[in-house]
């Protein structure tokens, strides 16, 4: 041992003389000194990193918008019959609960039985109502657009005839013969343009009658989906809040947890409760256009109940092409109709929606137009369905935020405290200084 240490000395005054009177690792003693790490800074670099990744992001793409999407477009469609087998589970999860809790728990079977007894009537009648549907709603519709092509194309031989006739009647010379050839050059060129995009939406009505084609694949497999989510979405649920109870604290669990009831709440009764909705006010448009005995009056009582599910303005852009389609045929029922559609709407808005959808989202009406016209304008008609519910989650989150921000400065929550100008507790403070009458 003491030859050991003695070598070692040895060496180790050699490395010191060799290093000129000076300990060879001296000049490594930064390398060598333990890094420590402050956790406040750390985490404000992280923070300001990802702040300054997700500007470049969001400046990136609102410059490159149509590119942005498109990326983000090619990465969804794979994983398309996904989000379609979460919507189906999703409409269809209420109704497979009620045969489940109430038809089915009644007949003596086996508990692991009564889910799938429930998952079978709950597609068969779906798709039977929805099948019924196609066949009975969808032939009225192509019959009814059929009827409408033919009178537009009478409408227009019937104009060509009446051109012709008041041009038969003029007396020669009256109208130069450059203008009139000038009218017949641009009906000739018309016609022409007809043809062409006739020929040319040819290639278009086969690529999309390709797209229909693929379409249909994936809601298929978006139903198969469907029936694996909603057979084990207890288990799904586990594996989800497993997942947050690792990776999150105890607080932010609850709070996902609240976040999470809050946005099914939302959008469960807003989507159940328009579609429900939607359907009174096309059963109601039809029996009301039958009365007054319109034409075309399946396809656009078909019509009407479908834009219906857009808030506010469904019925008004649902109105302007049944109008055109009802004008056609009678320009006084077209009229008649508008009037009709404007009773509707408020039948619509004041009674039969409040009693289906009640106070669903929590928004005032500011914030309802807001929401169609901003989701709208970023996703079209499908943001204007989804907007209202959307804006109402993140509505609420920044209610509950402003909320708990100000219990913690013992400040009022109410809306009402705050109408006066100043700080409430200003006004609290001159209460206590007034004296008591």
């Amino acid at each position: 041992m003491k030859e050991r240490r003695a070598g070692t000395g040895i060496f180790a005054a050699a490395r010191i003389k060799q290093s000129g009177g000076r300990p060879p690792d001296a000049g490594r003693g930064f390398w060598r000194m333990k890094l420590e790490w402050n956790r406040k800074y750390t985490t404000i670099a992280v923070y300001a990193l990802l702040v300054l990744c997700g500007a470049i992001l969001f400046s990136w793409s609102v410059s490159h918008w149509g590119q942005f999407f498109g990326w983000i477009g090619s990465l969804v469609s794979p994983i398309k019959p996904i989000f379609y087998g979460f919507a189906i589970a999703y409409l269809l999860n209420p109704i497979m609960v009620w045969f489940e809790t109430k038809a089915v728990s009644r007949i003596p079977i086996r508990e692991k039985h009564r889910r799938v007894a429930s998952m079978l009537l709950t597609y068969l009648i779906t798709f039977s109502l929805l099948i019924s549907f196609m066949l009975i709603i969808v032939p009225q519709v192509f019959i009814s657009a059929s009827n409408l092509l033919s009178k537009i194309q009478a409408y227009t031989a019937a104009a060509e005839a009446l051109a012709t006739d008041l041009f038969s009647r003029v007396p020669p010379g009256l109208i130069p013969d450059d203008v009139v050839s000038r009218i017949t050059d641009a009906a000739g060129s018309m016609v022409e343009n007809l043809f062409s995009w006739l020929g040319a939406s040819i290639p278009v009505m086969i690529s999309w009658t390709f797209g229909v084609t693929s379409g249909i694949i994936q809601w298929i497999m978006g139903i198969i989906v469907s029936i694996y989510l909603l057979a084990s979405k207890e288990k799904f649920f586990a594996q989800i809040r497993k997942f947050t109870c690792a990776f999150f604290s105890p607080g932010m669990v609850h709070n996902l947890q609240a976040v999470t009831a809050t946005t099914h709440n939302m959008f469960g009764r807003f989507i159940t409760g328009k579609i429900i909705d939607s359907i009174i006010i096309g059963i109601l448009c039809f029996i009301g256009l039958s009365v007054m005995k319109m034409p075309n009056i399946i396809l656009v009582s078909f019509i009407v109940g479908v834009t219906n599910v857009i808030p506010y303005f469904g019925p008004f852009i649902g109105a302007i092409p049944s109008f055109f389609i009802i004008a056609i045929d009678s320009p006084l029922q077209g009229l008649v109709f508008l009037v009709f559609v404007l009773v509707l709407q408020q039948l619509d808005g004041n009674v039969i929606g409040p009693m289906i959808l009640g106070d669903s989202t929590g928004l005032s009406a500011f914030w309802v137009v807001f929401a169609i016209l901003f989701f709208g304008g970023v996703f079209g008609v499908f943001g204007m369905f989804i907007g209202v519910p959307t804006f109402g989650v993140i509505y609420w989150l920044f209610r509950q935020t402003i909320n708990h921000k100000l219990g913690q400065k013992g400040y009022p929550t109410e809306t009402d405290a705050y109408y006066e100008p100043g700080h409430p507790q200003d006004r609290a403070a001159k209460k206590q200084d007034k004296p008591d009458a």
